[in-house]
């Protein structure tokens, strides 16, 4: 009975990892290059497990490109400085991010955020 019982322990923490580590996975990003932009927050989810930030830039073709931009969870964000109404939609903002491998896609994850009055949040 007590082999029994530790070879389940066993699988459980073999299979187990592989879902904690497969979730904090940064494969979509390229974590060596920087992109900055700047443009309107259009929307903000603010919940768990990640926050996402949306912002609205100026296309090369003068039309507008919507960035979905992935943030920690809230409960980081907290200890970063964050608060649920520290970015607003409307708020003109620039942004520092890793961006996404696929460049198709516009997005990334994000480093760093300017506030309108200057203040710079970490991500």
């Amino acid at each position: 009975m007590r082999i029994a019982v530790i070879l389940c322990f066993i699988v459980l923490l073999a299979f187990g990892g592989e879902v904690v580590c497969a979730h904090h996975s940064f494969a979509s990003f390229d974590m060596t290059k920087t992109v900055r932009i700047s443009g309107t927050v259009s929307e903000v989810q603010y919940t768990n497990p990640h926050v996402w930030l949306f912002v609205d830039v100026a296309a090369a073709n003068g039309g507008v490109e919507t960035w979905a931009i992935e943030a920690g969870g809230p409960n980081i964000l907290i200890r970063a400085g964050w608060k649920a109404n520290t970015v607003k939609v409307g708020q003109k903002v620039d942004v520092s991010i890793h961006p996404m491998r696929d460049t198709g896609k516009k997005g990334g994850s994000l480093m760093s955020i300017t506030l309108p009055d200057g203040k710079i949040i970490r991500g």
